[in-house]
């Protein structure tokens, strides 16, 4: 796999990522998410008082960072 098709891949998952977010923002009229988008376990309770409409856990987050800072360099 060269690194377009990994390129094309992550902003791919970044971009449904974003919808994902969009639909239930529509649907929760801005309540946080219970389970994260990615990995599906649940969100802790103190996370989602602390990070206001959060979609993913703390170690889904990290990884989506991580990702980001990757592909800006």
């Amino acid at each position: 796999m060269s690194k377009l098709d990994d390129a094309q891949k992550i902003e791919q998952h970044l971009l449904d990522a974003a919808l994902s977010i969009q639909r239930e923002k529509a649907n929760t009229s801005g309540a946080a998410f219970m389970h994260c988008q990615e990995c599906g376990i649940d969100i802790p309770k103190q996370r989602r008082d602390a990070v206001k409409n959060c979609s993913t856990c703390v170690d889904c987050q990290s990884l989506i960072e991580i990702q980001q800072q990757h592909y800006r360099r």
